[in-house]
């Protein structure tokens, strides 16, 4: 488990109520963060946000639709204004948008609205956020971390749409590392399997423990260890940007 000392910062999390994101939340807010979880709007934002709370870590509900780029700034805006400033983002929120694995054969299912909600969610959803908060990261100095997929490297995610927008979050990263210098480190993690006690992903992947026991590491990994990725490059890490770091057990070894 990674420590830092993160009294008096202040975070902001999308996707933060459920999942790798409500892991981040929760390891950002041990360490001393006031922790913005921005996620949809409806009862588990705000659920899981009095539950953190109810255990003394000082965390709020920061509901909106990521898919609307001007309610979605104007969220990123108005935590920031909350906390007093902003000194990490971490782009945690995405969603495959289908319920059902698309192979790539079939073409005819991926048609414009697929893609334009695929990429919306997954893509522009972290450009939005950080256009938003580059003011106030740049004040403090701060970090962004996005969450790509090693899908993104390797294809084969739940569609071709979902796989090209994670391969895009790679490149976005580097784009927002060299237009956020030196002001602000810019980094991605690449997550590989997600241990079913940490994920809300839709897709449910039934032999998820037979399949990674071919990895290095033989299981899939846990929230609170793609969570400590995450703290890693936003409190340690002061010479890295631009880059994705596979967190993966070994998948890409």
């Amino acid at each position: 488990m990674i420590t830092a000392d993160l009294t008096g910062k202040h975070s902001l999390v999308t996707g933060g109520a459920s999942g790798l994101g409500l892991a981040t939340v929760r390891k950002f807010a041990e360490m001393g963060a006031t922790v913005a979880m921005c996620d949809l709007d409806g009862d588990r934002v705000h659920e899981s946000a009095a539950a953190l709370a109810d255990e003394g870590l000082d965390v709020f509900a920061a509901p909106t639709d990521l898919r609307d780029g001007e309610r979605a700034r104007a969220t990123v805006v108005d935590a920031a204004e909350r906390m007093g400033g902003l000194d990490h983002l971490v782009n945690i929120a995405g969603h495959p948008v289908t319920l059902a694995y698309m192979p790539p054969t079939d073409l005819d299912a991926q048609t414009e609205e697929f893609w334009d909600e695929v990429l919306s969610v997954n893509l522009l959803s972290a450009f939005r956020t950080s256009h938003a908060a580059a003011p106030y990261l740049k004040a403090s100095g701060g970090a962004i971390v996005n969450c790509a997929s090693m899908s993104g490297w390797r294809g084969g995610g739940s569609s071709s749409p979902y796989s090209v927008a994670k391969g895009a979050v790679i490149t976005l990263t580097k784009e927002l590392a060299r237009g956020l210098a030196p002001e602000v480190r810019v980094n991605a993690i690449s997550p590989s399997y997600v241990h079913p006690e940490s994920t809300n992903f839709p897709l449910k992947w039934d032999t998820v423990f037979e399949d990674t026991k071919a990895l290095p590491l033989g299981r899939p990994g846990t929230g609170e260890e793609y969570a400590d990725a995450c703290l890693f490059l936003c409190a340690g890490a002061g010479y890295i940007t631009g880059q994705t770091i596979h967190v993966d057990g070994g998948w890409s070894a």
